[in-house]
């Protein structure tokens, strides 16, 4: 006598023709073009549009080669993003 088939053999319970795994997430952004709006008494990197603001004292971490700059208002930067610390890494 016949018993039938599993439920899973034939796709029911899993939404047959329909993919079960979870919605991508966006990935972080790489990198970001930071710009100095600040020179003196501080230097001030931004970015987002200058929604975010980075000095030595929130967080504005710089490569050697960055330090070594002599920055002016205006000049671009890549730069990382980690949490609430921005590494500048060299002008563009």
């Amino acid at each position: 006598m016949w018993k039938g088939v599993r439920a899973y053999g034939m796709g029911y319970g899993t939404g047959a023709g329909h993919q079960r795994h979870k919605p991508r997430r966006g990935k972080p952004q790489p990198w970001y073009r930071a710009e100095v709006v600040q020179v003196t008494p501080k230097l001030i990197f931004a970015i987002a549009d200058k929604e975010f603001k980075f000095d030595s004292s929130t967080g504005l971490i710089m490569t050697a080669t960055a330090r070594a700059k002599e920055w002016k208002v205006g000049m671009q930067a890549a730069a990382l993003l980690h949490g609430a610390q921005l590494l500048v890494l060299d002008s563009l």
